[in-house]
């Protein structure tokens, strides 16, 4: 049978990154007419609230006041900087989400390779290259002042040049460039640091299995990790230069509290114990409601397109120590709070006290009298929501108003890429066991996200998935193929000779 005109080779990169090109330009094209929130004058994009925590640091630099931020790692500011130098802010942002479109557009391309590359047939590219393409689930930050498309394509770069180097070993710069994408990964996302750790743990594994000696083994991790070495040593330099510290990363991983609505650490603390949202920008978040918010009222321009129905937390958070009742004060302590320019200095003190005392009481409470909630529910409670894409805005719940195509775009994550990725990472692990040990870096690195997101820092915002949502696509292929091949399969053992007669 022959190939439909239209599916070239894998091997024609130019027509491939044109397609990718032309379909996220339109994309990003019509996203940019429904913006609605612009931190600077003449900004295309949609602005974040993390938008100026970038900006502000190069500024500082550019006025001869040093790079001061304590909460951001300098990889996203610096490419900022190369278009601020020759441009005005808003052209040098309107530049950084046009460079981040193109090289989202290359990272389809190069993530076709990848599928490629490990499942050995063409047909791997087709899949992983038009699933990954229709997905608004990256798309969606091309046109976001924000890491998550830049450490999304990282990803795919990464992992391009990873399976490279294994193809043929004596390719040192395939191993230099994978650390060197990985390096660059952690600059704008630290939280990504250990994933460091997964190809030497894989290498580890091969020692362990005798397919490869100490040496080689040693050799291989030195040279994946110089490209780290080199740039966090320059870091921490600036860093103790700064701060008199040594901090490899970040001073602080969190904006300073002075940021934040009063008392957010601690009504943070207390969602965290059962599983809730505490993004208090989004809709239906449990947040919102100790906050004292009312349904669908949000401060200009934040819009959201989804019914909001607020209410307290559910009976089984509850103990012997506090009840709906204790709650509900604490909610009406927030709102006096916030809106209460009656209050002088003092009584803001008092109250933000009280506030205080009672939700830590209640967060120790669920802790140690409701250990089911805290070490198992509230966990599944949040991997539900950030596989689900409910904290976020990759399905266009504040841009587009009608229901049906947002309802469309998740129907299209769950079909195409969550079910089949999941159940696609299970046969990863076991071919990646059995046969070829490259697999494992895929459940490995998402098996991490899951667990530094959703577990240990209980902070799932769904976009922190979009850096790992590649690789949740080549599990999808890993499934579809196999389907593909066990039919293919069944229908030659089914098929008997014909007689001549």
């Amino acid at each position: 049978m022959t190939k439909p005109l239209l599916l070239k080779p894998a091997s024609n990169w130019l027509y491939w990154t044109v397609i990718a090109l032309v379909v996220k330009g339109l994309f990003l094209g019509w996203f940019l007419t429904q913006t609605y929130y612009h931190d600077i004058d003449g900004f295309w994009g949609q602005s974040n609230g993390d938008m100026m925590t970038y900006i502000q640091p190069v500024e500082s630099l550019l006025a001869h006041q040093g790079f001061k931020t304590d909460v951001r790692m300098p990889a996203y500011p610096a490419v900022y900087l190369l278009f601020r130098l020759f441009f005005s802010a808003a052209v040098a942002c309107n530049l950084v989400i046009l460079l981040q479109v193109v090289v989202s557009a290359l990272s389809v391309y190069v993530l076709g390779l990848c599928a490629q590359k490990l499942f050995q047939t063409e047909r791997a590219f087709y899949w992983a290259y038009f699933i990954y393409l229709f997905s608004t689930f990256v798309s969606v930050f091309d046109g976001y002042f924000l890491t998550e498309s830049l450490a999304a394509s990282a990803s795919v770069f990464f992992l391009f040049a990873w399976l490279r180097f294994h193809e043929k070993p004596t390719r040192w710069f395939s191993l230099l460039a994978a650390g060197a994408w990985l390096t660059w990964s952690v600059f704008l996302k630290p939280a990504h640091l250990p994933l460091l750790a997964i190809p030497i743990a894989i290498w580890g594994l091969r020692w362990l299995r005798g397919k490869l000696p100490f040496k080689q083994l040693l050799r291989y991790s030195l040279l994946f990790l110089v490209p780290f070495l080199l740039a966090d040593g320059a870091w921490m330099v600036r860093n103790y230069r700064s701060y008199k510290e040594v901090i490899p990363l970040l001073k602080s991983p969190w904006y300073p509290e002075s940021f934040w609505p009063a008392n957010y650490f601690d009504l943070m603390a207390f969602c965290q114990t059962y599983g809730e949202d505490f993004s208090y920008w989004f809709p239906n978040t449990g947040i919102r409601w100790i906050q004292g918010w009312g349904n669908n009222n949000f401060l200009p321009p934040v819009r959201w397109y989804v019914k909001e129905d607020l209410g307290p937390p559910p009976n089984y958070v509850y103990t012997a120590r506090f009840n709906r009742d204790s709650i509900t004060s604490v909610r009406n302590l927030c709102y006096r709070l916030g809106n209460g320019p009656e209050l002088d200095s003092v009584q803001r003190s008092i109250i933000s006290a009280q506030i205080k005392e009672k939700l830590n009481r209640y967060t120790r409470s669920v802790r140690e009298d409701n250990p089911l909630v805290y070490y198992v529910w509230a966990p599944l409670r949040y991997t539900f929501t950030f596989l689900h894409g409910s904290w976020g805005y990759t399905f266009l719940d504040d841009i587009v108003k009608t229901q049906w195509p947002r309802f469309l775009l998740r129907l299209y994550h769950y079909i195409f890429v969550l079910i089949p990725g999941l159940l696609g990472l299970v046969l990863l692990t076991q071919r990646g066991l059995k046969r070829d040990d490259r697999l494992l870096f895929i459940p490995l690195a998402f098996a991490y996200c899951i667990v530094v997101y959703v577990m240990v820092l209980r902070h799932p915002e769904t976009r922190y998935l979009a850096p790992f949502y590649p690789f949740l696509v080549l599990s999808a292929v890993t499934l579809f193929l196999s389907i593909i091949r066990y039919r293919q399969s069944k229908k030659h053992t089914h098929t008997w000779p014909t007689s001549p007669l």
